[in-house]
């Protein structure tokens, strides 16, 4: 149905909140502007008209590539009251975390897309960028 962006690009960490509602099939999506950096975490919040238990987010590039696949924690199974943070630590080839911390890079427009959510129901999700 509906989302939409702020940006807050004031220091080293910046932040894009996605503020959505879903439609009737419980999808919501939309595309940010131009991203340059590495992803560090995402929180999750429910609003007051709380999505369906285990919701799921992608974030994906513009090669349409989860952006989030190879990293050790995404945006899936999301809480339908608590507020959740996940940190996207890369993987290595075998699945483990690797030795320095790493997180996903990005160079393009990113498109978040909400599903299984239930039939208009709100949340936000604020991704943490250092560029």
């Amino acid at each position: 149905m509906a989302m939409t962006f702020t940006y807050d690009d004031r220091g080293s960490v910046k932040t894009i909140t996605a503020t959505w509602t879903s439609d009737g099939s419980g999808d919501a999506a939309a595309t940010t502007k131009r991203v340059y950096g590495t992803l560090i975490k995402g929180v999750t919040n429910p609003s007051a008209t709380a999505p369906t238990a285990n919701y799921d987010i992608v974030v994906t590039d513009e090669q349409s590539l989860d952006v989030l696949g190879q990293s050790q924690d995404d945006l899936m199974n999301r809480h339908t009251s608590s507020t959740e943070q996940a940190y996207f630590f890369l993987l290595d080839y075998a699945g483990t975390p690797l030795a320095q911390s790493a997180f996903p890079p990005v160079a393009d427009k990113l498109t978040v897309t909400v599903s299984n959510a239930g039939d208009t129901k709100s949340g936000v999700l604020v991704l943490y960028y250092r560029s």
